[in-house]
């Protein structure tokens, strides 16, 4: 049994990892305390062996232009020593996919191949986060997460907005059709959080499916989770956004195993349910 300090144990994806850990026979500590203080945070009575840190601000309406993104970067180093100075051995920090160059990215981003250039300062945030870790020197590895849904999603996403109409028997349509996004259920994704704890990689390493159907075929798969494909009105437009940003999961399959995540129709039905 492993003990793993987990940040942001309330939220999305931290309650998402909770239950695996738990489901999978592993002692899970959830953070108490709050990681904006100025002074670092006192772990030592954590005694935890790794620390899976999935704390962020995420209020849709502004997270990725909001400055306090430059206070989490900067909460997380201080986290990431004090877990290290209490005798901590490995850290897991939780990037995001728009650190890559996703505008001009030439197939899936991979993280040997596609160049890194963050457009919001959210992603230029977390970068900056995966820097510092990288110069520390100490076990660390940096999960970049593409896009995630399930229960316990944020209201205002994509994902709960169209089920919420189709629940109501009302038609939907993506804005923009024809994007092409890496769709990841969050329980797969916690999954995947937790192997990359469990390991020996190092570094940048992609967590999705790599798959990436297109956003009007995810609203089918939406309005077919209720029985009702009629509802999903579809289109092809892309509105000058990237067309694909898809995880390229090679080193995750080379170096982890198979990434084991459930396909977008699949994944939606479940949460239906």
């Amino acid at each position: 049994m492993t003990r793993i300090l987990v940040t942001g144990a309330t939220g999305f994806i931290g309650r998402a990892i909770m239950r695996k850990l738990a489901r999978e026979g592993h002692e899970a500590i959830a953070f108490q305390g709050n990681l904006l203080a100025a002074t670092p945070p006192d772990l030592t009575a954590a005694e935890a062996s790794h620390c899976i840190h999935a704390a962020w601000y995420t209020n849709h309406a502004d997270y990725l232009t909001h400055d306090i993104n430059r206070e989490w970067t900067a909460a997380s180093l201080r986290l990431a020593d004090a877990f290290f100075d209490a005798g901590g051995q490995r850290f897991v920090g939780i990037g995001t996919c728009l650190e890559y160059d996703v505008a001009n990215a030439d197939g899936p981003c991979s993280e040997d191949r596609t160049p890194l250039h963050p457009e919001t300062l959210y992603a230029r945030c977390k970068l900056d986060l995966f820097e510092g870790l990288a110069k520390r020197g100490s076990d660390f590895a940096w999960a970049r997460v593409f896009f995630v849904y399930g229960p316990g999603d944020r209201e205002g996403r994509l994902m709960p907005q169209m089920l919420d109409r189709f629940s109501r028997g009302e038609a939907a349509s993506p804005t923009y059709g024809g994007l092409r996004r890496d769709y990841i259920h969050v329980d797969d994704l916690a999954g995947q959080l937790m192997r990359i704890a469990l390991s020996d990689v190092a570094g940048a390493i992609n967590t999705g499916t790599g798959d990436a159907p297109a956003l009007s075929e995810i609203f089918e798969a939406g309005a077919r989770a209720f029985g009702r494909l009629e509802l999903a009105l579809g289109n092809d437009t892309t509105g000058g956004q990237p067309p694909l940003i898809q995880a390229d999961m090679t080193r995750f399959r080379r170096e982890i195993g198979e990434p084991r995540a459930r396909d977008i129709a699949t994944g939606i039905r479940d949460v239906v349910q």
